[in-house]
């Protein structure tokens, strides 16, 4: 399956355009992946980055046009996310580089360890612990604290995705990260991994329409396994009524799991997890199993 990615630049007096914006994706919401990054005080600007299946690619631009928001290029949003040290770890993630050395040192002299672990600015602290050029003392400082800001930044976006479901596609979108995030996984993070999954799960459940983003979830290879599991387990839970029927308020969710559930990862995750859940959630996700191998033989 072919993607495109879209960006748009939004300024502070455009809020209500991108919430109404977001409001008119709901129809293909499935088929798209959002992440905003926020550009800092200085910059007065937000960027939201589009991920978009090309199937429907042109009902998105005709929704965008309509909207009337400002298309940037990657390049464009890298130079201004530049212009903030606060902006620092959202340019990380943007373009997959490091924080450059001067901006480190800017950033250490403006902010504490305990700084960092406030606001859960987990990725700067990642970035001076591979900084072989910083004093021993410190990368093990930044080490240290790592834990802590991880679980804060946890905390944030879980508590915003809770507040309305425009902030909910972004919070999912962070916590999914941190749950996929090689670097903690190295450092031996994984209970924080898990945690950051089962928070993004919560967040689904929160909201009725979020059911097919369960799925999103199980299907990552790169998240723990037990988060893939027990994103299947409450898919099954709000969704099945046994292995062979659903519930008739979730059809377009069905729909997505049945196109595009991966059962072999699932079942590779499954067998690797089984002896630490329960019966009942054994038998949600065998109920799942059986239903989307049902379904997908062309059964009705």
């Amino acid at each position: 399956m072919e993607f495109k990615k879209v960006s748009v630049e939004i300024l502070d007096n455009e809020v209500s355009k991108i919430k109404q914006f977001l409001m008119s994706l709901s129809d293909i919401r499935n088929s798209i992946s959002i992440k905003k990054l926020e550009g800092g005080n200085e910059s007065k600007s937000d960027f939201y980055v589009f991920t978009i299946e090309q199937d429907v690619l042109k009902e998105f631009v005709i929704k965008l046009s309509n909207a009337n928001l400002k298309i940037v290029t990657q390049e464009e949003i890298n130079e201004k996310l530049r212009s903030t040290i606060k902006s620092n770890a959202a340019y990380n993630s943007a373009t997959d580089t490091d924080i450059s050395p001067a901006d480190l040192k800017a950033a250490k002299s403006v902010k504490t360890i305990e700084d960092f672990i406030k606001e859960g600015e987990y990725k700067i602290l990642l970035n001076i612990i591979k900084d072989i050029r910083l004093e021993q003392n410190k990368r093990n400082r930044a080490e240290g604290a790592l834990p802590a800001a991880v679980k804060k930044a946890i905390e944030i976006h879980y508590e915003e995705g809770l507040q309305s479901k425009r902030r909910a596609f972004v919070s999912l979108e962070e916590l999914v990260e941190i749950a996929t995030n090689s670097q903690l996984k190295t450092l031996r993070l994984n209970h924080i991994l898990e945690n950051a999954g089962f928070r993004a799960i919560e967040i689904c459940i929160h909201y009725k329409d979020f059911a097919d983003e369960l799925i999103k979830i199980a299907n990552n290879i790169k998240i723990p396994n037990i988060v893939s599991i027990k994103a299947i387990i409450k898919f099954a839970e709000i969704t099945l009524n046994d292995s062979r029927n659903f519930k008739p308020d979730f059809e377009a969710d069905i729909i997505y799991a049945i196109k595009n559930t991966n059962l072999r990862w699932l079942n590779i995750a499954f067998d690797s997890v089984i002896n630490t859940l329960n019966e009942e959630e054994k038998n949600n996700v065998e109920k799942f199993m059986d239903f989307i191998k049902y379904k997908k033989l062309g059964n009705k």
